[in-house]
């Protein structure tokens, strides 16, 4: 029933064109794989020393044909036509093959689109519910299983088609050879049934292991800095060993099963048509139309194996299958902003209401939260690690849904706002900047599409690295490196936040900023913040006293709730929990 579903999701409802394409193209390499075999039977009777007497009839389609134009029945003639036809067939199985491997790149994309929607739609939640070694193996490999699965389905009935033609000709030369070929194909396929199943289990196994292999190559290489500073190179390259051997170990069963058996499908055939030649040879038939059965069967051999390798794809992709369909369910409970509230500005407040949070893994990290956040205000959140005041903030972002209570922005629940009008007016800067791999430009267009240049330094200036900008060998189109490792961790820090300004957002919101900065780097960042203070509303989530120096109102996170609020002077004179959840300044 998954399977099913995907089909007329991926194919039915978005790819017709290709299919008809390719429906279209496999009928016309049918009838032209038909004639040329049909050409090549008279070739025979012309080379036997027992010419058919019952040939004429069996081949009533083509003598009328070469009749019609006027052509002489001769062997010169018969292997003109013959050539001919093999030709063109030829070039028409090359055209059914550039349809077909467009067909399945067009399958490729749409699952990987669809994968692409729910992944960022099913929110931080889901994406953090699976390990990244999953997610990457799922995109990597296993959606092109599914993509080789959907494909082969209708693979069968392009091979089933051509069967079918081919079946009824051979039937017209010898009924006796055919029908004995056809039971033993029967027998075949149900002996392919439980091959096929066993090729499913192993599946699973080889799709589990490919997940874990994933995880142990890409998450030290993602932590490189890591490994090299531990020195631990070598656990990474055991790691990465013994996670390999053992995916290889399994997919070489499941691999090797679904290779076997079109194999073995294929040489069990030949064998089956001989046999059934000597057979009908002894019961009198014409050697020729035998020899002509022969030839079609020989020519449908190769389609048989192809019939028996997309049966081995889709046995084998099932599993992936189901890994694609759990990831990336087609539900739309997701993502769905129809007929939700499009804002363009945010106009008076931000509101908390009695918010609960609790990760799966990890309950109570919020609990009873109640913050109003006024238009052009500067508000921080105060606590030490784990005190939950980042996941408040992801909360106000929208990455997060409350397990109770709700968050209004001017009145309007978040979860009836549309969220892409919503965070349009966000700027959001997190402490473990990452930056594109490009220039600062091409940085800042990222962020803002449609920002000027005098936007572009408008923003650098407000961050107090204009002037660096300009002092590198190509300005603004000066490489960051990936992940932005040209830089110093100040200059990519204050870049991160001059990419959240030049989308001149109306909410800023910023994540431990300074928390792995410079005194000096640091001291540019709250001078840039004091400038924009009641200009735009500023949420600073931070564990340092002199980053909420400057805030209208300051709210201490401790073990997920919050144990006081006030002034920065209201709170060091109260001297309580606030002086004991932030560091020195």
């Amino acid at each position: 029933m998954i399977f099913s579903n995907l089909i007329y999701r991926i194919v039915f409802l978005k790819k017709k064109k290709f299919l008809f394409l390719f429906l279209f193209a496999s009928i016309i390499d049918s009838i032209f794989a038909l004639l040329a075999v049909y050409s090549l039977v008279p070739v025979i009777d012309f080379m036997s020393t027992q010419r058919s007497t019952v040939l004429n009839e069996a081949l009533s389609f083509y003598f009328n044909f070469i009749s019609y134009f006027g052509i002489p029945f001769t062997l010169i003639n018969s292997l003109v036509i013959f050539l001919s036809l093999t030709i063109f067939s030829s070039l028409i199985a090359v055209f059914l093959f550039y349809v077909s491997r467009q067909f399945s790149y067009s399958i490729v994309y749409e699952l990987r689109s669809w994968a692409l929607y729910k992944f960022y739609g099913q929110g931080l939640t889901f994406i953090n519910s699976y390990s990244f070694g999953i997610m990457q193996n799922t995109f990597e490999r296993e959606i092109n299983k599914v993509a080789d699965a959907v494909f082969s389905v209708f693979q069968l009935l392009s091979v089933t088609i051509f069967t079918l033609l081919m079946i009824s000709f051979s039937m017209e030369l010898s009924s006796l050879m055919t029908l004995i070929i056809l039971v033993s194909f029967g027998f075949l396929g149900f002996f392919s049934l439980f091959i096929g199943n066993k090729i499913s289990l192993l599946s699973e196994v080889t799709v589990s292991t490919a997940n874990k292999l994933s995880s142990k190559l890409y998450n030290p290489l993602l932590n490189a800095k890591n490994i090299l500073s531990f020195a631990r190179q070598d656990w990474a390259y055991k790691t990465h060993k013994n996670a390999f051997n053992i995916h290889v170990k399994a997919a070489l069963k499941s691999q090797t099963l679904a290779f076997t058996l079109p194999e073995l499908f294929k040489t069990l055939s030949l064998l089956i048509a001989i046999l059934a030649l000597f057979y009908s040879i002894s019961r009198g038939e014409s050697l020729t139309l035998l020899l002509a059965t022969l030839a079609v069967f020989i020519r449908l051999l190769p389609k048989i194996a192809n019939f028996t390798e997309a049966y081995a794809r889709i046995k084998e992709a099932l599993p992936s299958i189901n890994q694609y369909s759990m990831l990336f369910p087609k539900s739309k409970k997701n993502i769905n902003n129809l007929n939700k509230k499009v804002i363009k500005n945010f106009i008076s407040s931000i509101s908390l209401d009695n918010i609960s949070f609790s990760y799966p893994s990890r309950e109570n990290v919020l609990t009873n939260i109640n913050i109003d956040i006024k238009k052009n205000s500067f508000v921080s959140f105060v606590g030490s690690s784990g005190s939950g005041k980042t996941t408040c903030s992801d909360i106000i972002l929208g990455l997060y849904k409350p397990t109770l209570g709700s968050i209004s922005i001017d009145d309007c629940p978040l979860d009836k706002i549309d969220t892409i009008s919503y965070l349009d007016l966000v700027g959001y800067v997190q402490q473990d900047t990452i930056l594109l791999d490009g220039s600062i430009r091409e940085n800042l267009l990222w962020a803002n599409p449609k920002a000027s240049i005098d936007d572009m330094w408008d923003s650098l200036s407000l961050v107090s690295i204009d002037k660096f900008v300009k002092s590198l060998p190509t300005g603004i189109d000066s490489l960051v490196g990936e992940r932005g490792v040209a830089l110093s961790g100040g200059q990519k820090q204050r870049i991160a936040l001059a990419l959240a300004l030049v989308r001149k957002p109306q909410i800023l919101i910023l994540d431990e900023v300074t928390s792995a900065l410079d005194h000096e780097s640091e001291i540019i960042i709250r001078q840039s913040l004091k400038s924009l203070s009641h200009k735009l509303t500023i949420i600073s989530v931070t564990h340092r006293a002199s980053m909420a120096e400057h805030s209208d109102m300051i709210y201490v996170f401790e073990k997920g709730s919050i144990v006081e609020s006030g002034t920065y002077k209201e709170l060091i004179e109260s001297n309580k929990a606030f002086l004991n959840n932030v560091g020195s300044n």
